[in-house]
């Protein structure tokens, strides 16, 4: 079993103060420290998305969610067996939560990079299909690569400790595969292009990914009523 939300982010949160209550302490001072009013709303709505899926999949009342971080800052459960992730960009916030370890990214595909910072990130294989990828195909490419590769350490868990040039994953034959002598665990990816102009990776242990279908796309006010009610 795995699932996936989306959440698209307001333009204003009415109940902005009032939800920071159903943050922990450290986050919620993390996330008044952004001077951005976007930056906060898509942080807060990373910690509630969480606690909402954790809330769903174990049937309990957000007071009961315990979420506390491994040495390496990813999170975890500690009253139930589940695998989730957050991630967000832009103007969208994805959750992902599953029977096993899952690690989720997602990225706006705009911004400048040159191939000096690719050939830096990514590992050799990497670079090299990336410099024989049609000009015009690069910049899907390398966002395809980039959230891949995030999916994947953020699924791991082992957070910068493990550097992005230090495993390789292939996109050919619209098969995604991964190089890497880091975990004995096999894995699999899975990629969606639903939201125009974002890539969305997933990375789970377990091959059995939802479609785009299955995609679970809420409104922030559904988000929102689970903690008032």
């Amino acid at each position: 079993m795995i699932e996936i939300y989306l959440i698209k982010v307001p333009t204003d949160i009415s109940n902005y103060s009032e939800l920071m209550n159903f943050v922990c302490s450290k986050k919620a001072r993390r996330i008044a420290s952004y001077s951005n009013k976007i930056d906060a709303y898509r942080s807060l709505i990373s910690e509630l998305l969480m606690k909402y899926l954790l809330m769903k999949n174990l049937k309990c009342n957000h007071s009961e969610i315990n979420i506390r971080t491994n040495t390496y800052g990813k999170p975890y459960c500690t009253n139930g067996d589940f695998g989730f992730n957050v991630s967000h960009s832009g103007k969208w916030v994805v959750g992902v939560i599953g029977n096993c370890e899952v690690g989720i990214d997602i990225e706006e595909m705009k911004g400048d990079y040159d191939d000096e910072i690719i050939k830096y990130y990514f590992s050799s294989i990497e670079y090299h299909s990336y410099i024989q990828t049609p000009a015009e195909m690069k910049k899907e490419h390398f966002y395809n690569l980039w959230t891949l590769k995030e999916a994947f350490v953020k699924n791991i868990g082992l957070g910068l400790s493990i550097p992005l040039d230090s495993f390789s994953i292939e996109t050919a034959n619209n098969e995604i595969s991964i190089e890497q002598n880091i975990d004995p665990y096999t894995y699999y990816f899975k990629q969606y292009d639903m939201i125009n102009g974002y890539k969305i990776s997933v990375c789970s242990k377990m091959n059995e990914f939802p479609s785009e279908e299955q995609l679970k796309i809420k409104e922030f006010s559904v988000l929102e009523k689970e903690f008032f009610e």
